[in-house]
């Protein structure tokens, strides 16, 4: 019986509970790096740049950084608006900006939630497989692209209730 440290945080009781160990959380390289929020409207987060439609930026559209000179991309509550071409214009975008080993911080709604479909501006619907699905599978046909530099790091579907379980993904650009 191996034995274990006594678990005081959540997800340390998960992992005693379940016998499994979560992927690591990439945390940011240091506090001067290039971060920003994709569809940040009024949550601003400190220490990042907001991109939204009210700032003139739109999904799909050209960012204002030289390749590979970002180091973390937040997108809460943003991919579920976007259409299937405008998430991936958007991808190729932030695979081009991130640098190797750079992250994307998303929050989507888990497809099974109630507020997956309660907004009628949500195009797009995620469950635990689709980021590996869209960056991995080679079944898709010319209209879905197989060249990802994306791998899923962490992925955790998580929520006080059913209603709001959401898809807490960290996505992590590769070389």
């Amino acid at each position: 019986m191996a034995e274990h440290p006594l678990p005081h945080l959540p997800l340390q009781n998960f992992e005693v509970a379940m016998d499994r160990r979560l992927p690591a959380w990439l945390l940011p390289p240091s506090l001067d790096m290039v971060a920003i929020n994709l569809g940040s409207g009024n949550k601003e987060i400190g220490a990042t740049t907001p991109f939204d439609a009210d700032r003139g930026w739109w999904a799909g559209e050209q960012l204002p950084f030289e390749d590979e000179s970002v180091d973390l991309v937040i997108a809460y509550h943003f991919f579920e608006h976007l259409t299937k071409v405008d998430l991936l214009d958007t991808l190729r975008e932030l695979e081009r900006i991130l640098k190797p080993g750079g992250v994307i911080n998303s929050v989507t709604p888990h497809w099974s939630a109630e507020i997956a479909h309660q907004d009628l501006d949500h195009k797009l619907f995620f469950t635990e497989q689709t980021w590996n699905n869209l960056f991995h599978n080679d079944y898709y046909d010319g209209t879905m692209p197989r060249d990802w530099m994306f791998h899923v790091g962490f992925q955790l579907i998580i929520g006080l209730v059913q209603r709001n379980l959401v898809l807490l993904t960290q996505i992590v650009r590769t070389d």
